[in-house]
């Protein structure tokens, strides 16, 4: 680790100069003209509503069902709405149990609780942060019906484990692939690897569309049970095969793709392969200027896997960090000028909807809710505590500010011995 100049060594933090005059305020989407015009085109053309599988929804679909080994896709109003129809199609009934990761957002389980169904809620590899398949073979019952897997961060779970239990048990898979657009694992893009995928195109990831989603189905039957669920009268006669008979009431919900949206999401989606490349270019620099502050453990990814989309940059604190305690240590940092802030989500069974044993919502009383305690899944409460959420960089001009976060972590490290009180340091 280099050594700072003296002038740069006392913590901002205690009244020293911080690396980052300017505190660094991270921009994505950057939104270019190119954006702007194709809404404004699609809103002239007065495509302001699609009914049936057309326009900018059928271009994007149509990409995607390409990547994806020919999937049939359905863009839906967000990645929630894609997990919901997903669900859905997938045949999930009042009581049933689905297992999936407590650390996750919200989203990758919670519409489960709308279909009357239990979430059932496993921990997480220590590398990785993704479903643990010892931890999701543990939690099977006679009520379990699927497994969901979130390929957390943009990193893919371990597909093989977790099929051959879904094999062995008859279990069906639905990926969240939400963080992990363009990943691949063994060779296989994420997507291809389940019974159905979820994407989310909301404002934060790689491909987005302000507020949008896809699901890709392996069976004409699963996405045709969706397009019936979220999109009625035209679509549903053209996608509903079987059951096209029900698209003059549909199942009941409108989960019908902006074509707004559609033309943002058609532009990012073109844009993914260059960002992808970008993105691994310049988080590989951060890791390896990272390796060199002790205690700092910049992401893992796998031999086997690539991180595609790699949405969210995630480091994990060592001991000598976390004696000093998270909150300081992010003060410290955020002192130098950089964007620094735990994960969003805790884990899910240590939320309120999981812990108490009455929960007003849940309407189902025939149907018996897991509840838990802190400590039932100790890997995921470990990750957390102990991670650190970076921006996710994407463009070349921001690679000097790459040198930047590498030189607060530097200089922070240095100075922990302040931050815990230690007589005689930063004075």
């Amino acid at each position: 680790m280099a050594e700072l100049a003296p002038s740069r060594a006392r913590l901002a933090l205690h009244g020293g100069t911080p690396v980052l005059r300017e505190p660094h305020v991270p921009v994505w989407p950057r939104i270019e003209q190119r954006h702007v015009q194709a809404v404004a085109d699609v809103v002239g053309r007065g495509e302001v509503s699609y009914f049936g599988r057309e326009g900018l929804v059928r271009d994007l679909e149509d990409f995607w069902s390409a990547r994806l080994d020919g999937r049939p896709t359905l863009a839906v109003t967000s990645g929630t709405a894609a997990l919901h129809s997903g669900f859905y199609a997938l045949g999930v009934q009042p009581g049933d149990e689905v297992i999936g990761p407590t650390y996750t957002f919200l989203a990758t389980v919670m519409p489960l609780v709308q279909l009357g169904a239990v979430p059932v809620l496993a921990d997480a590899e220590k590398d990785t942060g993704n479903l643990d398949p010892v931890s999701v073979e543990a939690a099977i019952t006679p009520k379990t019906v699927g497994i969901v897997a979130t390929h957390m961060w943009g990193h893919p779970c371990d597909m093989d484990p977790l099929r051959d239990i879904a094999r062995r048990h008859n279990l069906w898979i639905l990926e969240d692939a939400s963080h992990a657009h363009g990943a691949t694992y063994r060779g296989r893009e994420v997507g291809t690897l389940g019974d159905a995928a979820a994407f989310s195109f909301q404002s934060a990831k790689i491909v987005f569309a302000g507020q949008g989603g896809l699901l890709a189905s392996a069976a004409k039957a699963t996405h045709e049970r969706a397009v019936l669920m979220g999109h009625f009268m035209v679509r549903a006669v053209q996608d509903g095969g079987d059951l096209a008979r029900y698209a003059s009431t549909g199942f009941g919900l409108n989960y019908r793709m902006h074509p707004a949206g559609a033309a943002l999401a058609v532009l990012s989606s073109a844009d993914l392969e260059k960002h992808i490349e970008s993105r691994t270019r310049l988080h590989a620099k951060l890791s390896s200027l990272l390796d060199d502050v002790p205690g700092i453990t910049a992401p893992v990814t796998r031999p086997d896997c690539t991180r595609g989309a790699f949405y969210g940059y995630k480091v994990h604190l060592g001991e000598q960090w976390m004696a000093v305690g998270i909150e300081t240590v992010i003060k410290a940092l955020r002192a130098e000028g950089i964007n620094v802030s735990q994960p969003g989500t805790k884990p899910l069974h240590t939320l309120a909807f999981f812990t108490d044993s009455e929960v007003p919502v849940w309407t189902r009383k025939s149907v018996e809710r897991r509840v838990y305690r802190k400590g039932d899944l100790p890997a995921s409460e470990e990750i957390w505590a102990s991670s650190l959420k970076l921006p996710t960089f994407t463009f070349d001009d921001e690679e000097p500010m790459i040198d930047a976060y590498a030189e607060a972590f530097a200089k922070v490290y240095s100075g922990l011995a302040a931050l815990r009180g230690v007589p005689g340091e930063e004075s």
